[in-house]
């Protein structure tokens, strides 16, 4: 007869989850979250891969109705730096537009075989509350080739998992208010409204990943607080007091609900 063991077993019973080498529970806890991330990630790089829209940082032509604000950039130009820090493809222009809050730019582009140092003030797009910042140019696409394909999916994939971080940095930092978390209503309103196949998995591979990296992070309420116990118990060599874990446990409890219904309200 075969007797399966949960995570929250507290039995002396070989095979439960207690009598299991500490590295082995870490690494059970952790199982969920990770199988979230790999498959977020996989999933928006096949669809990045898949899509061939390559979006380079050569600059194809500039916006006419900004033309008058933008004096500097030129079509033909590639974007290889700006404020010093590398630019591959076009969201890590879009990127660096965020974090500059519309304060100047210093810009390395390519023009005409020479790289030339440019000062550039981004343009500012008011949408509601929210402020936009663009450069007012339209950027060229990339030949699609296989080998293209892959190149720009794995640099948009590297992007797109770098931003979910940051987003969630931002959100443990103050930066992002919890009312700009968007809860299980708002998800469910994102899928209704998404435009075809590309959206929906772009979605999926969103959430997947999102609920991956949150998951372990160390609160409390979520695996990686488990995880952290773990790691805790790892160092001090000596299992924690029953009594002090079932409190601990409790409080997970109490403030996963709390979560969860902060996300519905949201």
């Amino acid at each position: 007869m075969l007797i399966c063991f949960g995570e929250a077993e507290s039995s002396s019973e070989q095979g439960s989850f207690s009598t299991a080498k500490i590295w082995h529970r870490i690494a059970i806890v952790a199982a969920g979250a990770i199988v979230n991330i790999i498959f977020g990630i996989l999933v928006y790089f096949l669809l990045m891969t898949g899509s061939g829209v390559n979006r380079s940082t050569v600059i194809q032509s500039l916006i006419p109705e900004y033309v008058s604000e933008n004096t500097v950039l030129q079509a033909g130009d590639e974007i290889l730096e700006m404020n010093g820090e590398k630019t591959k493809i076009k969201s890590d222009v879009d990127d660096i537009l965020f974090q500059s809050k519309g304060e100047p730019l210093d810009i390395l582009v390519n023009r005409n075989g020479e790289n030339v140092h440019l000062e550039v003030t981004p343009i500012g797009i008011q949408s509601g509350e929210i402020t936009r910042y663009i450069l007012g140019v339209e950027v060229a696409q990339a030949e699609k080739s296989f080998s293209n394909n892959l190149y720009y999916g794995s640099l948009e994939t590297v992007a797109f998992v770098n931003s979910i971080g940051d987003g969630l940095i931002m959100l443990l930092t103050g930066n992002v208010g919890l009312n700009q978390m968007t809860g299980p209503v708002g998800i469910s309103k994102m899928v209704v409204r998404t435009n075809g196949v590309y959206e929906f998995v772009y979605l999926l591979a969103v959430i997947s990943l999102s609920l991956g990296i949150t998951n372990l992070l160390p609160i409390p309420a979520l695996d990686g607080g488990k995880i952290l116990l773990l790691i805790i118990e790892a160092i001090r060599k000596k299992k924690m007091d029953e009594e002090l874990e079932i409190k601990i446990q409790s409080i997970r409890f109490y403030l996963f609900n709390i979560i969860v219904i902060v996300y519905i309200i949201s």
